[in-house]
């Protein structure tokens, strides 16, 4: 297959923001991370289209395959309700500060001392983002899919985010970072985004600011993984990899339905595209998915 992509520029999306809030993040790292992640994305796609266990399996990732109420179905199920609100938030006003300025960081650090900095305000803002999208149960269970399909496994139908046996960090760490070994540009981007132990800080409230940067509370030398204290430049770069990661998967799944696969089914008897379907334990059998007129609502039936 062929791989489309389309990606709404980082400064596209700040200037569909109305500003409400002081600035923090500089305006020039967005882009220059923007570009990485976009790669790793490519990557990501290529992937599952040269490995997918069957050619709806993205199609499935993108309109969520579930199990609700004991029986197969389509749509947002029990994490999409009760994420939706949650993840057009973070994604509308994750880029709510935003500066030119790229010695923002040391003009406020040395003005926090003086209690005239606004850094404080969008260091909180951002935290409360931060620990928001790494909990959002739709983001995770999305990308959880997703790196099964890079990896050539079934997609899914059953997994249910809210009865993993597992902490989230685990889940993360288990289920997605290591599957997506296979997408190493991936992979190191989410390594660079993913810190449990600023999540957990975050929920705890367990974190104080610096001159130079954010001190973590919950600081534990005998987890690998914890970090004691983290710069402002290197928050800013572990913020803005997670909003693009957390942004950008639903974007690129959106763009392989309206590029691939919508145009596939005029090309098809049916009108539709297959997929395999899970019914019973241990049972599968191919189906087809029917879009409406715009492929933004797919349905097991032909829409009229």
């Amino acid at each position: 297959m062929n791989t489309y992509y389309y990606w709404m520029p980082v400064s596209a999306v700040a200037n569909m923001i109305k500003m409400h809030f002081p600035i923090m993040l500089r305006q020039s790292f967005l882009k220059k991370y923007e570009t990485i992640i976009i790669e790793a994305y490519k990557e990501l796609i290529k992937k599952c289209q040269f490995s997918m266990f069957h050619s709806g399996d993205l199609l499935l990732c993108q309109q969520n395959g579930n199990i609700l109420h004991g029986h197969t179905c389509i749509g947002p199920g029990n994490e999409g309700i009760n994420s939706y609100q949650q993840i057009n938030y973070l994604i509308d006003h994750g880029l709510d500060y935003t500066t030119n300025d790229e010695e923002y960081f040391e003009k406020c650090g040395r003005l926090m001392c003086q209690d005239s900095s606004e850094l404080p305000e969008s260091v909180r803002s951002e935290m409360n983002s931060y620990q928001g999208m790494w909990e959002n149960v739709y983001f995770l269970r999305t990308l959880t899919e997703v790196a099964r399909v890079a990896n050539g496994e079934r997609y899914d139908w059953t997994l249910d985010m809210y009865k993993i046996s597992t902490s989230k960090s685990n889940f993360i760490r288990d289920k997605i970072i290591k599957k997506l070994a296979v997408c190493p540009k991936l992979k190191e981007a989410i390594e660079i985004a993913y810190h449990p132990s600023v999540r957990n800080a975050v929920a705890h409230s367990q974190y104080h600011l610096i001159d130079k940067g954010i001190m973590f509370d919950n600081y534990n030398p005998n987890k690998p993984r914890d970090i004691q204290a983290i710069g402002f430049a290197d928050w800013e770069k572990c913020y803005i990899y997670s909003y693009l990661i957390f942004r950008g998967l639903f974007s690129v799944l959106r763009d392989v339905v309206n590029q691939l696969y919508l145009p596939l089914t005029k090309k098809t008897t049916s009108g539709g595209i297959p997929v395999l379907a899970y019914y019973e334990e241990g049972t599968w059998d191919q189906t087809y998915l029917y879009p409406d007129e715009i492929g933004r609502v797919w349905r097991f039936h032909k829409q009229v």
